[in-house]
């Protein structure tokens, strides 16, 4: 067995309860507000391991994609996790359809908030089941982000008809969440992306498990440069 093995997505349903959802809507909102209070990523996170179901099913994901991930890195693993919160509406959408691979072994999503259900291009996640890395150097990892680079900078229209090219083709599957359910993958290994948000709001907890250390520092880099751009962009959620 083999990390690419833990590629497939896996649900968990109804792990977080409705009112503990409420409570981070309420100060994810208040950070929209006239007077934003920022909303740290990493709190939510914390938030959520109060519920017992999450903490368990934390513990174990990690045990045993730990298994793994020891055998194939070649630096001492982080240990803390990586998170990051995702408000997606109309007025950000343009970072949408961008395929990728995480730099971390274990993708943890958490949904709060869906967008409008009616819109066709909700910020559903895209899967590409058939586009799974089985082997993987640093130079091949960082051939593999400059190529995702440039495909994150082609016009958004351009990528938006790739995305819908592909889901027609049967190339990849949009996988539809619910809040209070939990979704975990191998985003290292899989090829992922999201719809843009046509109407509404979507909000998301991503946590991120084990760099494997194959980017030569370019994905640390690359998590800094985001982080001072969220803060001078005054971004109330962004990544900690």
């Amino acid at each position: 067995m083999g990390y690419e093995e833990y590629a497939a997505l896996t649900t968990f349903r109804e792990v977080i309860p409705s009112s503990l959802l409420a409570e981070i809507n309420a100060a994810i909102d208040a950070s929209f507000g006239p007077t934003p209070i920022r909303v740290e990523p990493r709190a939510v996170g914390e938030m959520l391991r109060q519920v017992d179901t999450f903490r368990q099913l934390e513990s174990l994901v990690c045990t045993t994609t730990q298994r793994f991930a020891r055998k194939m890195s070649q630096v001492p693993l982080e240990e803390r996790p990586h998170h990051v919160l995702r408000c997606v509406s109309q007025a950000n959408g343009d970072n949408a359809h961008c395929r990728h691979f995480d730099s971390h072994l274990l993708t943890m999503l958490v949904p709060l908030q869906l967008a409008d259900s009616e819109a066709f291009f909700n910020g559903d996640l895209v899967v590409y089941n058939n586009d799974v890395r089985r082997r993987i150097s640093t130079i091949g990892n960082v051939i593999c982000k400059i190529r995702h680079g440039i495909h994150r900078n082609l016009p958004f229209e351009f990528r938006k008809r790739l995305t819908v090219r592909d889901l027609q083709r049967g190339n990849c599957a949009r996988v539809n969440v619910e809040p209070g359910s939990v979704y975990v993958f191998n985003g290292f290994a899989l090829k992922h992306a999201n719809l843009h948000v046509e109407e509404g709001q979507r909000r998301s907890l991503l946590i991120h498990y084990y760099d494997p250390g194959f980017s030569m520092g370019l994905s640390k880099a690359l998590r800094f440069s985001r982080k001072i751009r969220d803060r001078l962009q005054g971004n109330m959620t962004g990544m900690t």
